[in-house]
């Protein structure tokens, strides 16, 4: 999958679907694409579409992934998807060792992680 392929089926999405989280009985609702808005140390991502889910569970409710590590986690086989694994290709460009080039990366690992499962569960329908 590409990158505009991607970005195609998530504007596809509608606004308040459930994506089921990685834990049992834990969901996100999907709220949309917008474009990051870029202020501070990662200003240089201004303009990047993000992928936009919501969680009752946090005090930041609001998560805001990134196109390029999804299509990492969404490209990758579901056995690198299950249970204490990640992809690795994604390893390999957002090792943790290295200086983050996108905010939050390694935090939403799980987050990442059950949009690409909801999405590889979409493509199979």
């Amino acid at each position: 999958m590409t990158n505009l392929e991607l970005t195609t089926i998530l504007g596809k999405m509608n606004h308040g679907d459930v994506i089921p989280g990685t834990i049992a009985g834990k969901s996100y609702t999907f709220t949309g694409l917008e474009k990051y808005p870029g202020r501070g140390r990662f200003s240089h991502l201004k303009g990047q579409d993000i992928i936009v889910i919501m969680s009752g569970e946090r005090k930041r409710s609001m998560i805001k992934l990134f196109v390029d590590p999804l299509l990492l986690f969404v490209n990758a086989p579901p056995e690198e998807l299950s249970f204490g694994h990640l992809p690795h290709e994604y390893m390999r460009v957002f090792n943790w060792r290295n200086k983050p080039k996108i905010p939050n990366v390694n935090e939403y690992e799980t987050h990442y992680k059950s949009v690409a499962r909801h999405l590889q569960r979409i493509l199979k329908q």
